[in-house]
């Protein structure tokens, strides 16, 4: 939504102030760009006729939510926002001014329904028998009843009436406040303003009370007017829009003014003043009476009508409290009314969580005396622990052995094809250095001795690896690379792969970050899962011997999954592969302790490990540990 407001100031004596909000929720052009020619599209309009101006709480809570509502209709009308302003100026000719100046604003515009906001906005139209807009329907909104008569004057008018809740609202500040006995009524000195609240010194008289009016003072009389009240007397809040001097008054700043000045506590019947200095009470919210006016704007768009609907107390108003006012004025929250919404309240540890306070306690109380009990085995546990360790460093050097048997022929295969790399060209080396003593064959002689060395160095790596692997170790927790720990294993493996038709695949994740572990224990751990998994795929077809080795790094954690295409595992043995002794392999062929010492290793450096199937065939045994 977006809001314009066009100001004209007195030029003349002749001319007085207009002044007016230009709105279009749907359709309407920018400002100072009007068309050139009546509108003849279809869609219709409601103009929002304000007696107030937008500067007022309760005029944009109440638009704001009016437009709104009408937006919600499948063809949404365009919605215009005016203000007549007549509490501020009361210049002679002015009203007649607004209307000849609305004249020529809208004369291109087809206004379809007038919404006025109270008595005034209605007399002004009346007075012009509808002028500008004489063939528009009217649905004006006041409070209790319509003194205007519109029959003549205004033939299509019909109306939504607040019931009258000022009863209601004394009646609450009585049971909240008990010694109460007199209401200080402030509000200002415009003619409108007088007109519109004269009458509410009866209402006060009517609820059992004594009235102090305390009519358009200036700020600094109405400070000190408020600051020497009687101890009995609360302070109702109208408010006050031009003062007794003819100075425009702040709608906010007049309630933060009287509040901060005042000996009683102040009250006001607008729900757009709660937070401002006010106790609160019985108070109308703009927003539903912008919600109601809007939809009742609709059924008159569809159906005229020019019947009066009452809107009942409960449907607009909310009883709403600030808890700082009533600490203020030592108010206890038991004198509230039934549903009453107390807001703005002072954080509480013991009032806003006494159970949560409560249990905290019993658990400290719980956790002490656990500990106590607790120390006295810390001694046991950590012994076991570090026995625990031991074994398993001794049964996966075991299994390393194991592993290492099964790997023993095709190392002895890998082994030999760079030593008879190394023999043959040493045998032509040598030829060429006896045969061709010619100066020209040396560049030959030098590519074929690098070759050697290429060959010689191939060899004396996987030797190394294989001896790494053999070497019986306590953990020793250094910064490991798993993507290096992955590269080094399938070197190893890769032979025995070859010779059995499998395809082994790596996919590293750039940037895994090294865990904290011991390297040769999760090369360990890795090459039973990799022979596994071999194993898993060597009885199927040729085109399916495949087998992927995968990290990646997820939430503080790097995973290396393994991933076979061979049948998978029984969806019931999921976990039961990694209890000690439990084997898939055929009788005789495993002792069933490889994934069983393998998550211990695992879960030793802290991480965790599981198997899955795969959805295309096959399954998939990961793990994962922290990042270093």
């Amino acid at each position: 939504m977006r809001h314009w407001r066009v100001i004209m100031r007195p030029c003349s004596v002749a001319l007085a102030v207009i002044f007016s909000f230009g709105i279009s929720l749907a359709g309407a052009s920018p400002l100072g760009t009007a068309p050139p020619g009546p509108i003849t599209n279809s869609q219709r309009s409601v103009l929002f006729l304000s007696s107030d101006d937008f500067t007022r709480p309760y005029v944009r809570l109440m638009f704001e939510t009016f437009g709104e509502a009408l937006q919600t209709a499948p063809e949404s009308p365009a919605v215009y926002f005016e203000s007549v302003d007549s509490l501020r100026f009361q210049e002679p000719q002015y009203l007649d001014n607004v209307r000849e100046w609305l004249r020529h604003k809208y004369e291109s515009r087809a206004i379809d329904l007038i919404v006025p906001i109270g008595e005034p906005v209605v007399q002004f139209l009346a007075d012009g028998h509808g002028e500008p807009w004489p063939t528009a329907q009217v649905l004006y909104l006041e409070v209790a009843s319509m003194s205007v008569e519109t029959r003549t004057a205004l033939p299509h008018t019909g109306g939504l009436l607040l019931e009258e809740h000022f009863g209601a609202a004394m009646a609450t500040i009585k049971s909240v406040l008990p010694a109460t006995k007199r209401v200080a009524l402030v509000y200002g000195a415009s003619n409108v303003e007088r007109s519109r609240f004269s009458g509410y010194a009866n209402k006060v008289r009517a609820a059992d009370l004594d009235p102090l009016e305390l009519i358009g003072s200036s700020a600094d009389a109405l400070r000190a007017a408020v600051a020497h009240l009687p101890s009995d007397t609360v302070i109702l809040s109208l408010a006050p829009n031009v003062d007794a001097n003819g100075h425009v008054l702040s709608a906010n700043s007049t309630c933060q003014l009287i509040s901060s000045a005042a000996s009683v506590p102040l009250f006001t019947l607008g729900l757009q003043d709660l937070g401002c200095g006010v106790v609160g009470g019985l108070q109308r919210d703009w927003s539903l009476v912008g919600r109601l006016l809007g939809e009742e704007a609709l059924a008159r768009l569809r159906a005229p009508s020019t019947a009066i609907v009452t809107v009942p107390v409960a449907k607009y108003n909310t009883l709403a409290f600030d808890d700082r006012q009533l600490q203020r004025w030592r108010i206890p929250e038991s004198r509230l009314p039934p549903g009453a919404v107390v807001r703005f309240r002072e954080p509480s540890l013991w009032r806003d969580h006494r159970s949560l306070v409560i249990a905290a306690l019993a658990v400290t109380l719980l956790q002490s005396a656990l500990i106590a009990g607790l120390v006295f085995e810390h001694r046991r546990r950590r012994r076991a622990e570090m026995d625990s360790r031991r074994n398993l460093a001794a049964m996966a050097h075991m299994d390393r052995r194991a592993a290492m048997g099964e790997l023993a022929t095709s190392l002895a295969h890998e082994l030999n094809q760079p030593l008879n790399a190394i023999l043959q060209n040493a045998g032509v080396a040598q030829m060429l250095m006896t045969s061709h003593p010619v100066p020209t064959e040396l560049a030959e002689m030098t590519d074929i001795i690098n070759d050697i060395r290429k060959d010689d160095l191939r060899a004396s790596e996987v030797i190394r690896r294989m001896r790494g692997l053999l070497q019986k170790r306590e953990f020793e927790s250094h910064p490991v690379d798993l993507n290096e720990v992955v590269q080094e294993t399938i070197a190893i493996v890769r032979p025995d792969a070859k010779a059995r038709g499998i395809e082994l695949d790596a996919t590293l994740a750039d940037g895994a970050g090294p865990v904290l572990g011991d390297r040769i224990h999760l090369q360990q751990v890795l090459l039973n899962l990799l022979i596994n998994a071999m194993d898993a795929v060597a009885a199927g077809p040729a085109d399916r011997r495949r087998v992927r080795v995968e990290t990646k790094r997820t939430n503080g954690e790097v995973k290396l999954a393994v991933e076979d295409t061979g049948r998978g595992i029984p969806g019931d043995r999921l976990t039961q592969i990694f209890e000690p002794f439990y084997t898939t392999k055929r009788e005789g062929s495993g002792m069933g302790m490889g994934l069983a010492i393998a998550r211990g290793i695992v879960e030793a450096h802290g991480g965790r490990m599981a198997a899955e199937n795969n959805a295309h065939g096959g399954a998939t045994v990961w793990f994962s540990v922290p990042v270093s």
